[in-house]
């Protein structure tokens, strides 16, 4: 079997490349043969133009490295199966599927083989992947003052940690939001929504139904400072009144007001709103563990 190894040469200290190498060693000894998939300018098209004669994907980084690999293959329309060894300051989807966080044991699950399929979602007409996750309003607009070092610290809990210094503050955008069975327009202070039921490796809400979830803070006000606080320590707000929760395979997002409403996916700016977010149920095989493999 033939595989490609995505990764960006141009990260960290050289360790890709390394890990690259040690992967391609470890096909090699098992019998099978790699490419390295490195054009950082053209990574999307690089890794398109590989899905006809690979057998496998094996993608090394952050869910941003992942973000490249996924848009590959909602662009294509296909998919193959997907190695993952994480690496970067956000890991929340290798977290969510069990994927070791230890380099040599992530190589050893791929190297294993053992599979199952896993939903990711798209936007920007089947343009743009989401990974693992899209937000937009004020907790996406602050994410630019937040460090590299903030990130590897406390993980995406920093982002509404810093968020909290908005209350009170006029940030909320007018938009009109349509999901399944739902409609409605609010004004929303930042909306966050993810492919798993997980942030981080932490469940955020109770169930793990094969969807969007989406959680919508609107009309914010002084006085819910602590409703909020709750949410960021726990993530749970499904009883407020400050809160919409959704379970949705599709979102569909309008801005009611001239100024630019920009997302962000995956830890990285995204398009401006009006746009529309579609969940692709068990669209991508993935390498996980045995005990969690469907072969």
């Amino acid at each position: 079997m033939r595989y490609g190894i995505f990764f960006n040469p141009n990260a960290g200290d050289g360790d890709a490349e390394e890990l690259a190498k040690k992967m391609r060693e470890k096909f090699e000894q098992a019998g099978h043969s790699a490419d390295f998939l490195t054009a950082p300018d053209q990574a999307i098209e690089e890794v398109k133009s590989a899905l006809d004669d690979h057998d496998g994907i094996v993608a090394i980084g952050g869910d941003g490295s992942l973000n490249i690999v996924g848009t590959a293959f909602v662009q294509s329309g296909k998919s193959l199966p997907l190695g993952i060894i994480p690496g970067g300051t956000i890991n929340n989807f290798a977290k969510r599927w069990h994927l070791p966080m230890d380099e040599e044991a992530a190589m050893d699950v791929i190297i294993a083989g053992h599979q199952r399929k896993v939903g990711i979602a798209a936007c920007q007409d089947r343009q743009k992947a989401v990974i693992s996750s899209f937000t937009f309003g004020s907790f996406a607009d602050i994410s630019n003052e937040v460090r590299q070092s903030e990130k590897r610290k406390f993980g995406l809990i920093v982002y509404p940690l810093k968020a909290l210094k908005q209350i009170g503050k006029d940030t909320s955008y007018p938009v009109e939001i349509t999901a399944d069975d739902y409609h409605e327009k609010l004004k929303v202070w930042f909306a966050l929504s993810t492919t798993t039921h997980s942030i981080g490796g932490r469940e955020y809400v109770d169930t793990d139904y094969d969807a969007l979830h989406v959680s919508i803070l609107h009309n914010m006000r002084f006085r819910k400072l602590l409703q909020l606080i709750r949410f960021v320590f726990t993530g749970r707000l499904k009883d407020s009144d400050a809160m919409t929760y959704l379970e949705t395979s599709k979102l569909e997002l309008k801005p009611l007001t001239d100024k630019k409403i920009y997302s962000r996916i995956d830890g990285d700016k995204g398009p401006a709103l009006p746009l529309t977010v579609e969940f692709l149920a068990d669209f991508v095989p993935l390498y996980v563990p045995e005990e969690d493999g469907k072969n």
